[in-house]
């Protein structure tokens, strides 16, 4: 059997189906001089993972400043020492020939892959002049910052707020924005957790756990699972969390009447907890009218599941109370008003009182929730900032191009620390409400990650300046200005990250070997040089990460040695803290919402779209004969668009293809393996069928982040599909991109 047979036959199985977590370090690729130091003495390092976000804790073995191998932190609990496939591929990252090695500047057309190498004080240069010409002539503010959350976005966000631009985005609104949105509009915050390990009954929605991959979830579900829990996953497609419960292939855009028809069963059948309601709760009554209507005989005709089935799973969800969770999302939003599906999931989860108990929903427990708490707020204390003093920064001229957070507009639902980062494209073609006619973007890859690529790639095309920052020559590095090289996780310091769930947690995230390539740096050394090539360099006066980590921590009274003794810190004695835990009439934490009380009805969500403060079915298309509803979703071995160049992962997967029902293929002659051709309309997309019983003969699906073009990602150049190149830039209601509203058609190449 060939290696990557081997690989793939490990990870898969003979079926498709996942069937294990970890164990690919032995197969990692290493450079020569890390092979050669096998025989030395190891020496463990604790870190925190950037393979995705879900920021695992690590133990990186290291033999004569070579990483060997990366493995789970045995000493954390949410792990107990387990890592995924990606993770365990960061030496493949580190040591790949392929990464940027030195800055560089375009010299020919965008996109023609024209650049020269320079020294960081010509490409800090460059930039510091674009940048001061575009203020000049067009305001601060027409420079946009887009990044894929990480902790050193306050370094890349602060060269945004000293030149008094408003505009800064994340890649959330391609990713969960609407569930943070749900969240915001019903606790005051998002920083809810689930407790899936103790759950008895588990429903979710096309959430993924054993292919979107975040470890402790993982573990938490399979736990549940191995003790007799009922699974139930309503999905189009069979996917493999689907193989691990009961599969209701639901019809697309249709899962809001799902969740109101359970309300209505649960309601009719006395199925709900009223006096934790009365407690803790305000608005139920509105909720009651709101779907006193939506009985399972409707939801049958809009989802197409049998309302015999809707009964019983609304029967067997409430007598598990209140050991028990519909999973709140981590996806893409679907539709224009996803957030509010996401809000409807946490009302009926609501119903059956599953807040701060095993098995349900909790106020993730930092230092500033236990504050609230007399006999918890001894274990931990916040920790500080890092910058030191700083002047004032100028206040920006003109308002954010995506209006979020402005009161009393549709606007106001968009969470201004995220944005929605496909106004940028919009600003930049049209001018509305103003060009941009910059944009820095770190460790993010719009071309991939947002919709409708083709047009992303023309908005491109027109920028007075494009700097990019990130490991490899990415599809939007690749039509950038100025491409500056980051060095990987493995190699640098980082703020500290706070994952606080059940008990306070702050992960420290260190170098483990020095630079493999001289001339890449940290992103907080690159923004700080860069902001005094700027004039700006007052902002950043701290002298090094060390210093800025020492200044972090020491509110919380601890030390950067402490941190790095494990790679992480929790109080030492306190056990995870359910605030009703022990009493169901108990305090519970407080929220945003008027009284402290959590918002069935949501005064804020009313104020922003009048009508909308309790959620309200939209029935939206479905497909018309001969087309399909194209659905996305993620596979175990990347990360949305970050490591399908990774030499050991894209050896695992090197491309996509597109899932197709096998009656839907018969009607169009398509078999198995055949080159096909997907239209949306618009665009079209070359790629290869997938035939298979596990997808709805409506629906049609794709993993997401192939297709790519950039030929400097030499492994991933031109290998399947780019999913986002057929969807079209629709903005949600609360910023969100849509991903499952359109349509395509699929015909034999």
């Amino acid at each position: 059997m060939k290696r990557r047979q081997f690989l793939k036959g490990v990870l898969y199985g003979t079926g498709g189906t996942m069937v294990a977590l970890g164990g690919f370090g032995t197969f990692t690729k290493l450079a020569p001089q890390a092979v050669a130091a096998a025989k030395e003495e190891a020496k463990t390092v604790f870190s925190t993972c950037e393979m995705c976000t879900s920021r695992c804790t690590v133990a990186v073995k290291v033999k004569n400043d070579k990483v060997v191998k990366v493995e789970g932190n045995p000493h954390d609990g949410a792990t107990a020492g387990t890592i995924c496939a990606r993770g365990n591929a960061g030496p493949s990252l580190l040591y790949d020939p392929q990464r940027i090695k030195k800055p560089m500047i375009r010299t020919g057309d965008r996109g023609s892959g024209k650049f020269k190498e320079v020294s960081w004080d010509e490409a800090y240069a460059h930039i510091a002049d674009k940048v001061k010409t575009i203020q000049k002539d067009y305001g601060a503010e027409t420079i946009a910052f887009a990044s894929r959350v990480n902790p050193q976005d306050q370094f890349f966000r602060l060269i945004a707020r000293a030149i008094g631009s408003p505009n800064t985005f994340s890649h959330e609104a391609t990713c969960p924005m609407s569930r943070t949105t749900a969240l915001e509009g019903t606790f005051g915050n998002p920083y809810i957790g689930a407790d899936y390990g103790n759950a008895k009954y588990i429903i979710t929605m096309g959430r993924n756990f054993f292919e979107g991959i975040h470890v402790p979830m993982v573990k938490g579900v399979m736990k549940a699972v191995a003790n007799g829990a009922k699974l139930v996953v309503l999905d189009p497609r069979f996917s493999v969390t689907a193989a691990k419960g009961e599969w209701i292939p639901i019809k697309g855009a249709t899962d809001l009447a799902f969740v109101m028809a359970l309300a209505n069963v649960m309601i009719k059948e006395n199925l709900y907890d009223k006096e934790f309601l009365d407690q803790y709760t305000e608005g139920f009554d509105q909720w009651v009218e709101a779907v006193k209507d939506t009985t399972p005989e409707w939801a049958e005709k809009e989802t197409g599941i049998p309302k015999d089935k809707i009964v019983e799973i609304a029967r067997g969800f409430a007598a598990a109370r209140p050991n028990a969770l519909i999973e709140y999302g981590w996806r893409t939003p679907w539709t224009p008003n996803d957030y509010q599906l996401r809000r409807a999931i946490m009302i009926v989860n609501m119903m059956i009182g599953n807040w701060e108990v095993p098995g349900g929903y909790y106020q993730k427990k930092g230092a500033g929730v236990l504050a609230a708490f007399p006999d918890q707020s001894g274990y931990a204390k916040p920790t500080g900032g890092g910058f030191g003093p700083q002047p004032a920064a100028p206040k920006p001229a003109k308002g954010r191009i995506d209006g979020a957070g402005v009161k009393g507009t549709p606007g106001q639902l968009i969470p201004p620390v995220d944005g929605a980062v496909g106004q940028i494209t919009e600003s930049i073609l049209t001018g509305k409400p103003y060009p941009v006619k910059g944009w820095f973007v770190h460790r993010f890859n719009p071309v991939i990650s947002m919709p409708e690529s083709d047009r992303l790639i023309e908005a491109l095309k027109k920028l007075d300046l494009l700097v990019v920052c990130d490991v490899y020559m990415t599809d939007a590095a690749y039509f950038a200005d100025v491409v500056l090289p980051e060095c990987t996780y493995l190699e640098r310091y980082e703020p500290i990250i706070d994952q606080s769930g059940l008990v306070p947690k702050l992960q420290l995230r260190q170098p483990a070997v020095p630079l493999v390539y001289a001339d890449t740096k940290p992103g907080w050394q690159i923004y700080k040089e860069l902001g005094e090539k700027i004039g700006i360099g007052d902002f950043f006066s701290f002298k090094d990460m060390e210093e800025f980590l020492t200044r972090q921590l020491q509110p919380a009274g601890l030390t950067l040695d402490q941190l790095k003794e494990k790679g992480f810190w929790s109080p030492a004695g306190m056990k995870p803290f359910f605030m009703r835990g022990n009493d169901p009439k108990a305090p519970a934490p407080p929220t945003n919402a008027p009284n402290g009380k959590i918002a069935i009805f949501s005064h804020e969500i009313e104020e922003a779209v009048k009508g909308e403060g309790i959620p309200k079915y939209k029935q939206y298309p479905q497909p018309e004969e001969g087309k399909f509803r194209f659905v996305q979703g993620k596979v175990a071995v990347h990360t949305n668009a970050g490591t399908h160049n990774v030499p050991v992962l894209n050896e695992l997967m090197p491309q996509n293809s597109l899932w197709i029902n096998t009656q839907s293929a018969a009607k169009l002659g398509v078999k198995d393996g055949d080159d096909i051709i997907i239209s949306s309309g618009q665009y079209e997309h070359k790629g290869k069928a997938k035939v298979t019983e596990g997808i709805r003969p409506d629906t049609v699906f794709a993993y997401h982040g192939f297709g790519r073009i950039s030929p400097e990602l030499k492994r991933a150049y031109n290998k399947g599909i780019n999913d986002n190149k057929l969807i079209k830039n629709e903005i949600g209601e609360s910023g969100n991109v849509v991903t499952s509203t359109t349509f395509v058609t699929v015909r034999k190449a």
